[in-house]
Order: C-alpha cells, then sequence, then structure tokens
C-alpha cells in the first residue's frame, strides 16, 4: 500500500476544509443589503493585511479569508434581524 506524501496530505486537508466552509451557510444579501459582500469583502481585506505576511499557502489564506467574510456576512444579518442580545433594536 503506497503511502501518501506530506503534500498530498495538506492538499486533502486544504480540499476537506474548502468543502465545509462552503457549507456554512450564508442566504445572500437582502434587498437593501447589496452593499454587505463589499463591506466584507474591504474589512477582512483590511483585517487580514493588518495581520502581516502569513506563512499559509495562498489556498488556505484564501480559505482564511473566506471563512472571515462568511461569518462577517452572517454577524451583520444577525444583528439586522435583532437576534443579538443585548444590543437592542437595531435600524
Amino acid at each position: 500500500m503506497a503511502s501518501m506524501s506530506n503534500t498530498d496530505d495538506v492538499r486533502a486537508e486544504l480540499e476537506e476544509w474548502s468543502e465545509f466552509i462552503s457549507r456554512i451557510r450564508y442566504d445572500g444579501p437582502r434587498p437593501g443589503d447589496a452593499g454587505d459582500e463589499r463591506l466584507a469583502d474591504e474589512t477582512v481585506s483590511n483585517e487580514f493585511s493588518g495581520w502581516g505576511r502569513l506563512d499559509g499557502s495562498a489556498e488556505m489564506n484564501n480559505l482564511i479569508c473566506r471563512a472571515m467574510e462568511i461569518g462577517y456576512l452572517r454577524a451583520l444579518q444577525d444583528v439586522r434581524e435583532q437576534r443579538v442580545t443585548g444590543l437592542g433594536p437595531t435600524d
């Protein structure tokens, strides 16, 4: 039985994480919230660039950015739909 190389292991793990991140539910912007995706992209880009040079591969860095963008977009939805305890009504 041939063993997988370390590169193959890493590639398989990246593919698993990519599939997992792709399954995170984000229904897209609602009417009136069309700028959310741009805002999420800008916010994540600013945050990510503030970390400096990351040693991860381009694929890993892209996965991290995608996960952060989805999390940011989900948080915006939760705030707008008043699902965050303690924030009170939102506009």
